[in-house]
């Protein structure tokens, strides 16, 4: 009896005295399959262990238990947290990333057919220096790569319409339908001058892509219709003005519609002494209808015509070239028309020396214009004043200074005469020369007392 209490108490000491010995976490590991690939993905996540349970974060807010469980995630770079749990309540956490990736692909719209098309988009979640691959019909048609943004820009020349679509690494961005209109080309071929040949061309490419309607408008309404893919149609250059071309495209099924415009506008060419023509004809017959004494219709650019155009530079106060330039026809199209400096009598002569012109008044109005030269020899002048003709001559007068032809003298030894050198400025001893073809018609014109004019 005595001994039992003794082993009692060892057996409580031994029981105090043993160490409390922690339990160790469970082993968990995490896989998801795949782990990559396009969005919206649809991910395996599996855990392993000995752990008795598992709680899944899904990294985009959401939540599931059990060793495997299945997400859809969307567009981005997610991690998945899993935490097991032994059956003594001990924890452990396991990882593991999924990435689920989308590219989106727009452009301007609609595309011209041949000509290059910008195309945008961007890559989710972002990486930079990813390649881009644009694919239409079944080829690539452009590449390119991301930027630090996951953005990116690729420069394609376009084709047929239809659907074009983005690779980059794992996704492929849903079809972007490309509306593309065909190229429709307006152009001008030859010479946009009075009587030149000139025509207008007008294409469409692909020739599959529809047909044209071509009109040609002119002052006044349509001249011309024509239908086809390759159109030529030659314009007619007989008057001068603008021409108005529009080439509609009538397209094929798929298509976007196109409209071009262009224009072109027939001038008068530049003439010069030799050029000819209805374009002469036409400077001539403007001239004479403004005044300017011109020689009978002849079709080609003669001395004679020369005077006319020199005498018309000079009223307007345009370089005294002889050539009748684009800023001579406009002139010709809205000149000054000079008035008599004096009133009476009615009809009388006067000799402007600073434009070098002469001008023939009749009625109080001037009725004809012709080119003089006065004095620009040093120590002669031309006198100004009023004079009247006292002296006319028929044909040639010889006289201390030279032979003068059809002179009409108005005082002293000044007399207005032809003389075969009637420069567009000031060369004469003192006379007033006109151009030879002229002085008969003047002779003829103006009797004996015939004031004339000088300033």
């Amino acid at each position: 009896m005595p001994r039992r209490p003794a082993a009692l108490f060892s057996v409580v000491v031994a029981l105090v005295a043993a160490p409390h010995a922690p339990a160790a976490p469970p082993a968990v590991t995490a896989t998801a399959t795949p782990a990559s690939g396009q969005a919206p993905l649809t991910a395996t996540l599996a855990a392993s262990g000995d752990a008795a349970a598992y709680r899944w974060e899904l990294g985009d807010g959401a939540e599931a238990d059990g060793a495997s469980v299945q997400h859809v995630y969307g567009a981005g770079l997610w991690t998945a947290t899993v935490t097991a749990t032994a059956p003594d309540g001990e924890t452990a956490q396991a990882h593991v990333v999924i990435r689920s990736e989308s590219v989106t692909l727009a452009a301007a719209a609609p595309a011209t057919y041949g000509r290059v098309t910008l195309f945008t988009g961007s890559l989710r979640p972002a990486v930079a220096g990813v390649r881009v691959f644009l694919d239409s019909g079944g080829r690539t048609i452009a590449h390119g790569t991301t930027g630090a943004g996951g953005g990116f820009r690729v420069h394609a020349r376009a084709g047929a319409p239809g659907a074009v679509v983005a690779h980059a690494d794992q996704a492929v961005s849903p079809p972007f339908m490309l509306a593309v209109r065909p190229a429709v080309t307006v152009a001008f071929a030859g010479r946009e001058t009075l009587d030149g040949k000139l025509s207008v061309v007008a294409r469409i490419r692909p020739a599959s892509a529809g047909t044209l309607a071509l009109t040609v408008r002119r002052a006044g309404g349509i001249v011309k219709t024509r239908s086809g893919d390759d159109i030529v149609v030659p314009l007619d250059t007989r008057l001068p003005g603008s021409v108005v071309v529009t080439a509609a495209a009538k397209t094929a099924p798929g298509w976007t519609p196109a409209l071009t415009r262009a224009s072109a506008t027939v001038a008068y060419p530049q003439l010069a002494e030799g050029a000819s023509g209805s374009s002469v004809s036409a400077l001539r017959a403007r001239l004479a209808a403004l005044g300017y004494e011109v020689p009978p219709a002849s079709g080609s650019f003669d001395t004679a015509l020369l005077d006319a155009v020199y005498a018309f530079q000079k009223v307007q106060g345009l370089p005294r070239t002889g050539v009748a330039s684009p800023a001579v026809w406009a002139k010709l199209n809205h000149p000054f028309e000079p008035r008599p400096r004096y009133p009476g009598p009615a009809d009388h002569i006067e000799v402007d020396k600073t434009r070098q012109v002469l001008y023939v008044v009749r009625g109080g109005r001037v009725r004809t214009i012709v080119p003089v030269s006065t004095a620009g020899i040093p120590g002669h002048f031309t006198p100004t004043g009023r004079f009247a003709i006292y002296r006319k001559v028929v044909g040639f007068d010889p006289s201390p200074l030279g032979t003068l032809y059809d002179p009409m003298y108005f005082t002293g030894g000044y007399a207005i005469h032809g003389n075969p050198s009637v420069p567009p400025y000031p060369a004469s001893h003192g006379c007033i020369r006109v151009p030879m073809w002229i002085a008969p018609l003047l002779y003829a014109a103006n009797d004996y007392g015939e004031t004339v004019y000088v300033y």
